[in-house]
């Protein structure tokens, strides 16, 4: 007897998932032998537990094929080959019968048919043409159909059966649960962040996109998103021997303290203005008579388990395989940013509307996220506070207020006879315009070179109040730019090396701590593994 069973639950890890079936079996007084089916290709058979109500007793489980609960002669795939086969001949048939009957339409070499007979047969030719040509395509569609279930057929006669051998205390119905991991099942974090006004925190929505390709849609069920992904089979921590050296001093490497990536172009905040109605332009041009608001859908209710967090989405839902994943809410949440608007014009003119935050804040795992300014999708951006900074910038896409143009002014050399040195006069000028009717906050970055040799020298003559960081040469303002106003910038500085020299620019290279996650083993430079989710310590 093969049992059937349905998924009614899943607990969805990022890299795999528990997956609970459930189903009834007929049981008489004494020995059983039941053939449970359920389980995926796509399953980890040696995961699979069964959960039965007590008066049942196991005497032997395994792991078996089709043949063994059934004989080939009852497979649906032997079945449907047969139809199959039968469905090619009557095809073929009337293949034949419209190739005789084209070849009995010509009269050119025959004397023996009466025109009479020959109009007769040429009046009735296109009917009888219609007809085989119409029972060609309703067999063809037919065959399809079969060929359709045989392929479900032989996928699920592929599929695993649980023969289990038990022993009832008394007949009846009884329900029983199948659980087992499948690594083709698993979710990514995605994130909403609405920028408000300079003075409102973020509002930051936690989604989560679930997909699964086990070749099976489960409908209607109860699903449960960990941050993790189990794993009990690390290796314990082991001490390595410390060895003691004489220390040789390398050239010190600076770590660049770097941005978040800036993406394209958008709006700039407030261009979506209510109408006097209380509508939104959007709304008002899509005819709509009432005000409406954005749809907004439970959030998942969040547990602190022992190793990891946990996401119990509120309503059953369905999943279904191979699509482009199942959205849901897990959390909502506000976070404290600092924001202004910052310009690195030695990298890219554009001025980028920025939310600093405190890494505290944001616990979450690195992730994509949509930015949105006010109501206006402003781009995607990566969110990573997972560093080693305690400040993080979140850029919120390009700010049109401020236009900001620098000019790197002609660089002169010149000979220091009695010093026996050359020195190079360099430096840029920057102008920054706010077009706005506000005060807006701005942080410019510009730099000098920093010296990798004691015999060269840099030495800076005018910085127009910025903030020289000596050993990295970054040089910032911080500066309240009113409107309509222009600031300008200057920054100056002086080269100087011995004249049988010759001197080159390169750029260092941001140097990062490497970990690897103790669950999947990838290379982790923060807190979160970006490809499992785990916290790394």
């Amino acid at each position: 007897m093969i049992v059937k069973t349905d998924v009614k639950e899943v607990q969805v890890y990022r890299r795999s998932a528990t997956i609970t079936r459930g189903g009834e079996a007929i049981l008489k007084q004494g020995r059983n032998i039941i053939f449970i089916a359920g389980m995926t290709a796509s399953a980890d058979q040696d995961t699979f537990r069964l959960k039965f109500p007590e008066g049942i007793r196991a005497i032997n489980i395994q792991i078996v094929n089709i043949s063994a609960a059934v004989d080939r002669s009852e497979l649906a795939s032997l079945a449907a080959e047969k139809k199959i086969m039968e469905l090619s001949d009557r095809i073929s048939t009337c293949e034949m019968m419209r190739e005789l009957r084209k070849a009995n339409s010509d009269f050119s070499n025959r004397s023996d048919v009466s025109i009479e007979d020959q109009e007769k047969a040429m009046a009735e030719l296109p009917g009888q043409m219609l007809l085989l040509h119409k029972q060609i395509e309703e067999l063809k569609e037919e065959k399809y159909k079969i060929e359709e279930e045989h392929k479900k057929a032989v996928a699920e006669e592929e599929k695993p059966l649980i023969m289990a051998e038990i022993e009832a205390e008394a007949e009846g119905t009884v329900p029983f649960l199948l659980l087992y991991q499948d690594s083709e099942c698993f979710w990514n974090p995605k994130y909403e962040i609405q920028y408000i006004n300079d003075k409102e925190p973020l509002d930051v929505k936690m989604k989560a996109q679930i997909r699964q390709s086990s070749g099976e849609d489960w409908k209607q069920v109860k699903v449960t998103l960990y941050t993790g992904n189990p794993s009990v089979s690390n290796a314990l921590p082991e001490m390595s021997t410390i060895e003691l050296s004489f220390f040789d001093m390398a050239k010190p490497r600076i770590m660049a303290k770097g941005n978040g990536r800036a993406m394209g172009a958008m709006c700039a905040p407030g261009a979506m203005a209510d109408t006097a109605d209380g509508m939104m332009d959007g709304e008002a041009l899509m005819g709509i008579s009432m005000p409406v608001n954005m749809l907004k859908m439970d959030t998942a209710i969040v547990s602190e388990e022992e190793t990891m967090t946990a996401f119990s989405l509120p309503n059953r839902r369905d999943i279904l395989s191979d699509t482009d994943g199942n959205i849901a809410d897990l959390q909502s949440f506000t976070v404290k940013a600092f924001y202004h608007v910052l310009s690195i014009p030695s990298v890219d003119n554009s001025a980028y509307l920025t939310a600093e935050i405190v890494a505290s804040d944001w616990p979450l795992p690195p992730a994509s996220a949509s930015i949105y300014l006010g109501d206006t999708f402003a781009g995607d951006v990566f969110v990573d506070a997972d560093s080693d900074t305690n400040l993080f910038n979140l850029s919120l896409g390009k700010d049109e207020r401020i236009n900001v143009v620098r000019n790197e002014n002609p660089k002169k050399t010149q000979d220091v006879f009695l010093k026996g040195t050359k020195r190079q006069l360099c430096g840029s000028e920057i102008r920054l315009v706010n077009t706005s009717g506000d005060t807006v906050k701005v942080i410019v970055k510009d730099q000098i070179p920093v010296s990798s040799d004691k015999a060269i020298t840099v030495e800076t003559t005018e910085l127009s109040n910025g903030l020289l960081e000596e050993e990295t040469g970054e040089v910032k303002w911080e500066l309240d730019a009113e409107p309509d106003k222009t600031v300008e910038l200057k920054l100056e500085y002086n080269i100087t090396w011995p004249k049988d020299k010759r001197i080159t620019e390169s750029r260092r290279v941001m140097k990062t701590i490497t970990k690897f996650c103790q669950n999947c083993g990838r290379p982790v430079t923060g807190r979160f593994c970006p490809e499992c989710g785990a916290v790394v310590k």
